[in-house]
Order: C-alpha cells, then sequence, then structure tokens
C-alpha cells in the first residue's frame, strides 16, 4: 500500500501482538466473529485474553484463543486451563509460532486438558496447520492482509489515546476515551447474562453518546464536560472532508465500536433465549414481581428486538457488521452495487437480497435523525455516517486489489471508475491510512 514516495507493507514474520493480529486474520477470514485482547482489571494479577471467537453457525457460544509467537512449555498450556476454568468457556485453543521435538506429546497431554494445541512453524503453510480450526475453509489471502492492515490501524488508533493521556494530561478527552473503550471492549466480558450485558454497554453507549462533540471542542479550548452536541464546522470538514488525523477519528471508532457490541450481544440474546443456554439470557427480575430486565431498556430496543428477530438472516449480522466495517471500510460503491453486494454475500453469508436488511441493523437499533447510512450525492458511495476516515483507507485498498484480480501491485486507476468524485475519495482515504501508519 503507498501513496507518493510512502509505502506500508506488513512484516513477513509477525512477532508479539503482530502475530496475534496475523492469526487473529485467518480466523477472522474462516467467518468467526472476534473479540480481542480482553482485560481483566478485577484480579490482582492483569489478565488479558488474546482472542475470543464466537461461531455464528451455531449457537453462539465463546471460544478462547492464546496466542504466542516466542517460546512455549507446559505452564502456558495450563495457564490456558485456567483461563477456561476461570471465565467458564468450555473450549480452549493454545497456537504457537514455533513446534517442539515433541510436540505431539505436548499436543496429546493439551488435549486432555480439553486446549486444542497447533503450532504454525511454516507461516506459508498456516491454513494447513490451523484446517481444523478453521474448518477447512478456503481462504482469501488478500482478506488476511486486509485484516491485519485493519488490525494494525485500529491497535495503532488505541496506542494513540493511552500516548495522549500522558503527554496531554490537561486534556480530558484523552482518559474520557480511554475509559470507554474499556467499558466497550472488556467491561461487560465477565458479566453472564447477556440482557445485563447489553444493558451496561446501552447505558455506557447512551452516557457517551456526545463524547465525539465534547472531544472535538476540548481541541479548540471549550470545557470538555461542557454540554456539547456539535463538532465545531472546521474541525467537522478537516476530519470528515480533508481527511486529517485527529482525535475525532478515535472517538467516532470507539462509537462504532460499542453499537458493535450491542448488535453482537442482542443477537447472541435471540439466538439463545430458547435454547438450552435460557438461564444466561434470563430477563426476570426476582425480588421484584413482574417486572422483567428489557423493561429497563427504551422501548425503541425492545421494538428492535422484534424487528431484527424477524429478518431472514439476523444472526450473520455481527459476522456481517464486523466485515462491513474492518474489510469494506463501512462503504459501498454504488456504481459498482451488484458486484459489492456479491462480494458481501460471499465473505458474510448473508443471501445477497438480504443485505439491505444487514445495513439496516444499526439504524433499527439506534434509531437517529441523521441515520447511520448516507448517499454521497456526488460520489454515489454509501457510506456509514460518522464512521473514521482511515478505515475507509482500509475499505480503498482492498477494492484496489480485489477488483483487479487480486493483483496487490494494481493502481486505482485500473478499477475504471468513471465517478471522479468516488475516484478522488478511495485515493484520498489510501493516502490517509499510509500516512498513519507509515513509520
Amino acid at each position: 500500500m503507498s501513496v507518493d514516495k510512502k509505502s506500508i507493507s506488513l512484516p513477513e514474520l509477525p512477532k508479539g501482538k503482530e502475530y496475534e493480529e496475523y492469526i487473529s486474520a485467518f480466523l477472522q477470514a474462516a467467518g468467526y466473529y472476534l473479540d480481542r485482547s480482553i482485560i481483566d482489571r478485577g484480579v490482582e494479577e492483569l489478565l488479558e485474553l488474546d482472542i475470543i471467537i464466537t461461531d455464528y453457525n451455531v449457537m453462539p457460544r465463546p471460544k478462547l484463543i492464546e496466542i504466542k509467537s516466542g517460546d512455549w512449555g507446559f505452564s502456558d498450556v495450563f495457564k490456558v486451563k485456567g483461563w477456561m476454568t476461570y471465565t467458564g468457556i468450555s473450549k480452549g485453543f493454545f497456537i504457537v509460532q514455533g513446534g517442539k521435538k515433541n510436540f505431539e506429546f505436548y499436543r496429546k497431554k493439551a488435549k486432555e486438558l480439553k486446549v486444542g494445541l497447533y503450532a504454525v512453524p511454516d507461516l506459508s503453510k498456516t491454513t494447513e496447520y490451523l484446517k481444523p480450526l478453521l474448518r477447512n475453509k478456503k481462504i482469501n489471502i488478500n482478506d488476511v492482509k486486509t485484516l491485519r492492515y485493519s488490525f494494525w490501524l485500529e491497535r495503532e488508533m488505541l496506542t494513540k489515546i493511552k500516548q495522549m493521556k500522558k503527554s496531554e494530561k490537561n486534556k480530558k478527552c484523552y482518559e474520557a476515551l480511554d475509559k470507554y473503550y474499556f467499558s466497550i471492549n472488556s467491561g461487560t466480558f465477565f458479566t453472564v447474562n447477556i440482557v445485563d450485558r447489553i444493558e451496561i454497554l446501552y447505558n455506557n453507549f447512551k452516557d457517551n453518546g456526545r463524547i465525539t462533540a465534547k472531544c472535538a471542542n476540548e481541541l479548540i479550548g471549550a470545557d470538555f464536560n461542557e454540554d456539547h452536541d456539535k463538532i465545531p464546522y472546521k474541525l467537522f470538514a478537516d476530519t470528515f472532508y480533508n481527511c486529517k488525523y485527529n482525535v475525532i477519528q478515535i472517538s467516532t471508532l470507539l462509537e462504532y465500536l460499542s453499537k458493535m457490541a450491542i448488535l453482537k450481544n442482542t443477537v447472541d440474546y435471540l439466538m439463545l433465549k430458547n435454547s438450552k443456554y435460557k438461564s444466561i439470557t434470563d430477563t426476570s427480575i426476582s425480588y421484584f414481581s413482574g417486572i422483567d430486565k428489557l423493561d429497563f431498556l427504551p422501548a425503541s430496543f425492545n421494538n428492535a428486538l422484534k424487528t431484527l428477530e424477524s429478518h431472514k438472516c439476523f444472526s450473520r449480522y455481527p459476522i456481517f457488521w464486523q466485515w462491513f466495517l474492518y474489510v469494506f471500510g463501512g462503504f459501498i460503491l454504488l456504481d459498482f452495487k451488484d458486484q459489492e453486494y456479491k462480494l458481501l454475500s460471499e465473505k458474510t453469508g448473508i443471501e445477497i437480497e438480504e443485505i439491505d436488511n444487514a445495513l439496516s441493523a444499526m439504524d433499527i437499533l439506534f434509531p437517529s435523525n441523521v441515520g447511520w447510512l448516507k448517499v454521497n450525492n456526488k460520489s454515489n458511495i454509501l457510506e456509514a455516517t460518522f464512521f473514521p476516515m482511515p478505515f475507509r483507507g482500509i475499505g480503498a485498498n482492498y477494492r484496489r486489489v480485489i477488483y483487479s484480480n487480486n493483483e496487490e501491485n494494481a493502481n486505482y486507476e485500473d478499477l475504471n471508475i468513471e465517478n471522479k468524485f468516488a475516484y478522488n475519495d478511495l485515493i484520498k482515504w489510501n493516502n490517509l491510512i499510509v500516512d498513519i501508519l507509515h513509520k
């Protein structure tokens, strides 16, 4: 991926976090929903779970994945088993980069602990080594590369919050964003009841509904804690028209991650409420006769449950939205609508005629006057409203490769986009991500 004399590329031998992202990309490309880097601050020693995968081809139950690129041994296998016991997750996997001479012995002992042990000593054979875990699915390597860029970008943006929190201690927005991300990604993971989880996530979303406006106004000298409800126009234009990288790009990412978490747990509830897992979707409040937990959520949310459940493919919506945002960049080229819908269908398992319903999920769950999708009349691009521009660059680069017969060195000119506004937007979004990730 390049712009002018700048270029970015993925490491050929990823280590540490990069190896976690490498494996994560294969898992998402295989059709799983991913939660990553779950932190439990309630234990004496900080607990971080690398990846939690959910398979929506069956009843959605979490599986734990631990990744290690360096040296490892039995103590690591026992640690995975301990995390499984602590979290109540019945299935766990340990994926390492380096094998051992007596690897089959380690695998056998791990299996006795109900831990699936996999080694990937040769990255060119990753699909072969992880074949059972990837459900024998044929993996498109360009999907994997796109997801790796996406995870890298997300890591950089989240790291920026912590860096700015330390260097700009006089600003309140960075501390607020750091707390908001924790509440979205980790704050409810250990809450057993799904309805309780939804309520906490929904209240967090509502309480932080103006966090982007508050961050934007603090950037121009206003008090973060004042009741701001609009982004100042110049900052708005710099962010969404001129593609400047600033805190607004990060806060809008968190807002979408928040909506994604609510959508995922809502689908989990709808799928599990009448299953053998009914106990974790129980909505009754034992000490209040006749009162239901769902009564504490807005009427619009309860109406949304009924609407979503009536959709033929609602169970695939978490997968769909994770692909739509992390791979497609939160936009659809309407000049290529048939191709776009076909590709979305192939990647997410949602029938082409149901794509519009899938795209409506955010508006159903979070009704607003603006709407969460809009058509840019100049470029004829359907865009997720206020979605961060750097991730648009992910989607732009994905189209450049996919629509040019998977040629990594293809140019945007090869897409034959006649709409000059759409063409210019793709270039602009591409350039932004290159600027951010270029070292």
